[in-house]
This record gives structure tokens, C-alpha cells and sequence, in this order.
């Protein structure tokens, strides 16, 4: 009998001990996997940072990845907010514009509609979602040249309008809270409310909002970040310099990168104007964080 309890417990010992090796071993290449996707997604960031501290000339006389003895990052960022009346600031201020508009406007239009698709029952609701989940299969640039013609019948060609309009239309948007709020806000608060003496609206702005919060949060940066690097509705919307996005007037500079005024190629703008353009999302990520990660995790729950 102590033989075979010997023998038990040995084979117990020789089990766990496989285990925290096997664990330990997962537990490495996911580090090592984790730090090979880190190096590929940072190194074009750093890359950038770098490239952006240096002149014309250093750009083709200098190691890739080190910083030049002599920083021109400042005379670079003077060029920048002196070349062409300092267009490049207004740019930021509609891609702001654009960007922020687009994304309160169509995270509440997308909240509300999936809300009601979620908690109520009327006639044309399966259709009307049938309509939401066929709109997600239609390509965006499918849609260019009807929005163009839309926006022009309209008269919102060249305006801010005329681009902020067609990105409040959202299907995905719809079908992520449809999901996010039919997980995490009971029906039996719509009923609580109404009692209380809620109307259906006080019910979606003071209680479901406040428990789809997350869900609002990955939503609005979804749709910040879309608009954000919006390049080709912009560009058939939009005939005025002043009105361009920053996608749009830096791609222009790109097409034009040997017309600066005495003849010096344009790439330190286009390297730092592309550095400003993405601090908003390093900005938004961490401040958004929390809510991001509930948000998509209770999102990906399919009803």
C-alpha cells in the first residue's frame, strides 16, 4: 500500500510539474508574440518621430532609425504653420470638425435606433433589421456616388454639412448597440420608468444611456476614427482648399511635393503634418480605454 501511494503521489508531482511547464512555456511565446506585434506596430511610429526632426536632406543622408545630430524639428514646424497661410491648422480644425461631429451625431442616431429595435415591438421591425444587417454587406465606395448625388441635390456640396450628413447613417453602428443594449439593459427598467412617470425618451436619455455608456464609448471612437481618415468622400465632396480634411490636404501636398516656394520637396511637412494627425487617436485610446474594453467584449455577445 505505501508503494502505491508513493507511486500516486510521484505521478501527481510528475503531472503538476508538466503542467507549470506547459503553462510556463504557452505563457512565453504569447510574451514573444505579443512583443513581435508591438515592435511591428511602434516601428513605423517611431520611425515617424524620428523622421520628422529632420531636414530634407537629412531624410536622405542619415541612418533610418536614428535622430540626426542637428534636430529641425521646430524650423519643420515653422515651415509647417507658414507654408500656404498655415492651411494646414485649418485642416485640423475640420478634420476636428468633421471627425467630432460625425461621431456625437452618429453614436446618439445609432443609440437610439438600436435601442428601439431592441426593447420594443412594432410592425416593420423584422424588415426594418433585415434592412440593417443587408446595409452592412454594401461596400462604402459603393455608396460614394449616390451620397454625391444626394449631397449635391441638396446643395451641401463644399460645406461642412455636406460631409458630416452621410457618416450619421451608421448600420453598423445600429446593429452593435442593437446587440450591446438587448445584453445589458433589461426590459424591466422601460417598466419601472414608466411608472415613475418616464416618458420613452426620458427613459432613453436618463436610465440607458448611463448603463450603455461603454458601449457608447467604443461606438463613438469607432466612428471618430472612420471619419477621421475619411479620404474619398471628401475628396468628391470637397472643391475648396479651406474645407479639405487633413487625409485629403496631406495627400495633395504628397501629389505635390516639389512645388514648395524654392523648390525643396515638401517631405518634412508631410512627415510631421502625418506625426499631428494621429495624436488624436494616442489621445483617445487611453482616455477611452476602460469603456473600450467592456464595450466590445459585451458587443461581441450575439443574441
Amino acid at each position: 500500500m505505501k508503494g502505491s501511494s508513493f507511486m500516486v503521489t510521484s505521478l501527481q508531482r510528475k503531472h503538476h510539474r508538466n503542467a507549470a511547464v506547459q503553462s510556463a512555456s504557452k505563457t512565453t511565446v504569447s510574451m514573444v508574440l505579443l512583443l513581435v506585434m508591438a515592435f511591428y506596430f511602434l516601428l513605423p511610429l517611431y520611425w515617424l518621430l524620428v523622421s520628422m526632426t529632420k531636414s530634407t536632406e537629412q531624410l536622405f543622408s542619415t541612418p533610418m532609425l536614428t535622430f540626426p545630430d542637428q534636430l529641425h524639428f521646430f524650423s519643420n514646424l515653422k515651415w509647417l504653420h507658414t507654408h500656404q497661410g498655415g492651411v494646414f491648422w485649418q485642416w485640423v480644425v475640420n478634420s476636428v470638425i468633421y471627425a467630432g461631429g460625425a461621431a456625437l451625431l452618429g453614436t446618439l442616431i445609432s443609440a437610439m435606433a438600436g435601442y428601439a429595435i431592441a426593447m420594443y415591438t412594432f410592425r416593420g421591425k423584422r424588415p426594418l433589421f433585415l434592412a440593417v444587417l443587408g446595409s452592412l454587406m454594401v461596400p462604402a465606395a459603393a455608396m460614394t456616388i449616390p451620397i454625391f448625388l444626394l449631397v449635391k441635390a441638396l446643395g451641401l456640396i463644399d460645406t461642412y454639412a455636406g460631409v458630416i450628413l452621410p457618416m450619421l447613417v451608421q448600420p453598423f453602428g445600429v446593429y452593435f448597440m442593437l446587440v450591446y443594449i438587448k445584453e445589458t439593459m433589461p426590459r424591466e427598467l422601460i417598466d419601472s420608468g414608466r411608472v415613475d412617470g418616464c416618458s420613452d425618451f426620458g427613459i432613453f436619455f436618463r436610465i440607458a444611456l448611463a448603463i450603455i455608456r461603454p458601449g457608447l464609448a467604443t461606438l463613438f471612437l469607432i466612428i471618430f476614427i472612420s471619419t477621421w481618415n475619411n479620404f474619398f468622400l471628401p475628396l468628391v465632396l470637397l472643391s475648396k482648399m479651406e474645407l479639405f480634411p487633413l487625409t485629403v490636404g496631406l495627400q495633395i501636398w504628397m501629389a505635390n511635393l516639389n512645388t514648395a516656394g524654392a523648390g525643396e520637396p515638401l517631405y518634412p511637412l508631410i512627415l510631421i503634418g502625418a506625426f499631428l494627425s494621429i495624436l488624436p487617436m494616442l489621445i483617445l485610446f487611453p482616455l477611452l480605454r476602460k469603456y473600450i474594453v467592456s464595450g466590445i467584449a459585451m458587443g461581441s455577445i450575439k443574441s
